[in-house]
């Protein structure tokens, strides 16, 4: 049977869970799910496992997949929750299109005992019909989301603002410029 290395690497990987899982404390609930395969549309895997330790609950993740087109994709993410409700999370994702697009996403978020949620994240894409760029922030109950987009045909930008304020609600500003910087109206 033929293997891959990415898939090799991801059957180690899951076997080194095993051997940690192992190792840990009898009070420690670990499940573990893995998967893979392969054929005439391309190869994947994909892994992971949640674990919970005297309640406190973790999970880690990691997916592989590359399309005989060209096309590919990976991520991982990572959560924890414990018992007196505080919690975090992480991603990271990327990918490419066969036509010649790419994505990333990552990002990282917390939640207080207490209930603050702070955190950031960013994703971008690009490929043959323009470009997208996000972030978002959130801290103290205002979170604000900024974006970046531009149609690679019309040379157009937009450019963008979203904010939420705990207990007051929305604002958004936007605005549109060409190739040259100047403003034109959006939807061009």
């Amino acid at each position: 049977m033929f293997m891959s290395s990415t898939l090799r690497s991801a059957s180690l990987a899951l076997i080194c869970l095993t051997a940690v899982a192992a190792v840990n404390p009898a009070s420690a609930q670990t499940h573990f799910h893995g998967t893979a395969g392969s054929g005439a549309w391309g190869r994947y895997a994909g892994g992971g496992y949640t674990r919970n330790n005297n309640g406190t609950i973790t999970h880690q993740g990691a997916h592989y997949y590359q399309g005989t087109n060209g096309a590919s994709y990976n991520g991982h993410n990572s959560f924890t929750s414990n018992p007196d409700g505080a919690a975090s999370s992480s991603h990271h994702f990327s990918g490419t299109t066969a036509a010649g697009g790419s994505y990333s996403s990552s990002g990282a978020y917390s939640r207080s005992s207490s209930g603050a949620v702070s955190g950031s994240s960013q994703t971008n894409a690009g490929g043959p019909r323009g470009t997208y760029d996000a972030s978002t922030t959130t801290a103290n109950g205002v979170t604000t989301h900024d974006t970046t987009a531009t149609n690679a045909a019309t040379g157009v930008t937009y450019d963008g603002q979203t904010t939420y304020t705990k207990g007051q609600g929305f604002t958004h500003s936007g605005s549109c410029t060409n190739a040259s910087g100047q403003s034109v109206s959006c939807g061009q």
